[in-house]
């Protein structure tokens, strides 16, 4: 079962077992978007997910693991002990969470980084350039640029 067509049935399920209309549990949402969520003829972001769970009277939480109960043809009680499973193996089920994304460095300067530490951890054993690029595989360019480059993210000319 594809997960829109599993939620088109939860969503129709709830709203049944509660006796609600589609227009009852249309707040932000409107009617007819609710209508094609319920036809499978397009899907859910979470911010529609938490409106219409919060019109449910369900946490969203619940009103997704219903969701994918229906999806994995299990009951919601697995789905949710699978969840907590899951999340004490990680160490997060009782973890206070951030509530914002960190800013992570991109994948090449953390690359750069990590090469200007290895030139200067040879340089103050007192290799030579010459010596650093034979035992790194860099590019001859790329040793000296990290030779005289004083700080990891500071100016490439630095040293001048």
């Amino acid at each position: 079962m594809l997960l829109r067509q599993a939620y088109a049935a939860v969503l129709q399920l709830l709203r049944a077992r509660l006796d609600l209309s589609q227009h009852d549990i249309a707040q932000t949402v409107t009617q007819s978007h609710v209508s094609q969520l319920e036809a499978v003829k397009t899907s859910a972001t979470l911010e529609v997910s938490q409106e219409l769970a919060e019109a449910l009277n369900l946490h969203p939480v619940s009103f997704l693991a219903l969701v994918h109960a229906a999806q994995d043809q299990r009951s919601a009680r697995e789905i949710l002990r699978l969840a907590m499973e899951e999340l004490d193996a990680i160490e997060l089920l009782d973890a206070a969470l951030p509530i914002q994304p960190e800013k992570l460095s991109p994948p090449q300067t953390v690359a750069a980084d990590k090469k200007w530490e290895a030139v200067q951890e040879l340089k103050k054993e007192g290799h030579s350039q010459a010596e650093v690029v034979q035992m790194l595989g860099m590019p001859r360019s790329t040793v000296g640029r990290y030779w005289h480059k004083k700080t990891r993210r500071g100016s490439l000319f630095s040293a001048l």
